[in-house]
């Protein structure tokens, strides 16, 4: 029997992204709802895979113990010198800003398996070539969030030389792009998910994410710093004090805060959101048109 796993999938732990002049979070979704909605669109497996952090997916292998029929694996997305690089099956931390080398080595040392995501993208912090030096299991040769079809062309291309099991996540910073992308494996939960990546036998399969997707993400990111803001600024922490998004903006100074409300609001008038996606699209396409032969650890971030 056939399962579907998303093996890249972001929490409210993934830290903050830039936009331009733009600060705002990566994600805002909670690990719980993570686990929901990966039972709700059929996966068997999700990956949560923060950016240089755990905590996301420890917290959502810890709910789903109580829901029924999904399984997670804990992933991290680790920022190092030359790319980020996926490390899933972790139980704690690897530092971000290591040599890929040293960051492969610590993935071993805690019997997790080695990803490289979105391997030849030229808009966000990929290995390129650097696959071909390094220790690793898998390529990720379709990534939802690369619209432009460049990335992933190229990944597929070399991924034939048959070096890697051939994987897809959706790189979900929104809960609907979860499983838009997914990787097929046999049988069912983690242990089959690691057997099949390193017997190279998964098959990636998904869509890219669309205009509509990309917006919504843009929305929640933006409406739910507002939410924060405002707590910040009546003090009125909410459930969680510890919440990342509501502990960044209480760092600000008051009358940044107020900016960033008010920035916020002409943000999300009518067009601006789809203009800044569609023009976000365009730069990529772009940007990765151009063929990358050496890593690009430095990028700068779209999405």
């Amino acid at each position: 029997m056939a399962s579907r796993a998303d093996i890249h999938v972001h929490s409210k732990y993934s830290g903050l992204a830039r936009l331009w002049f733009l600060r705002f979070p990566e994600s805002v979704n909670e690990p719980e709802d993570i686990v929901k909605r990966a039972k709700s669109v059929g996966l068997d497996t999700v990956c949560v895979t923060d950016h240089n952090t755990v905590r996301g997916g420890l917290m959502a292998k810890k709910f789903a113990k109580e829901y029924d029929g999904v399984n997670v694996v804990v992933g991290e997305e680790i920022s190092t010198e030359e790319g980020e690089i996926l490390g899933l099956f972790l139980n704690n931390d690897i530092p971000k800003d290591l040599p890929a080398a040293e960051a492969v080595d610590r993935i071993r040392s805690q019997g997790g398996l080695v990803i490289a995501p979105h391997p030849f993208s030229m808009h966000v912090p990929a290995l390129g070539y650097e696959v071909d030096r390094l220790d690793i299991d898998g390529l990720e040769v379709f990534n939802a969030g690369h619209v432009d079809g460049f990335a992933n062309n190229r990944a597929l291309q070399h991924s034939k030389l048959g070096r890697w099991a051939r994987l897809a996540g959706s790189d979900s910073h929104t809960l609907g792009t979860l499983g838009c992308a997914f990787t097929e494996f046999e049988g069912n939960g983690e242990e089959d998910l690691r057997k099949a990546i390193i017997n190279k036998t998964t098959i990636p399969k998904g869509s890219p994410m669309s205009v509509e997707s990309g917006v919504r993400w843009t929305l929640e990111v933006v409406l739910e710093s507002d939410r924060q803001i405002i707590r910040s600024l009546i003090n009125r922490p909410g459930k969680d004090p510890d919440d990342p998004v509501y502990r960044k903006v209480s760092e600000l100074p008051g009358h940044k805060r107020i900016a960033a409300l008010g920035a916020s609001f002409f943000y999300i008038a009518p067009p601006i959101p789809y203009l800044v996606v569609w023009l976000g699209a365009l730069r990529m396409r772009r940007i990765n048109s151009v063929p990358i032969h050496e890593p690009n650890g430095t990028a700068s971030k779209l999405f």
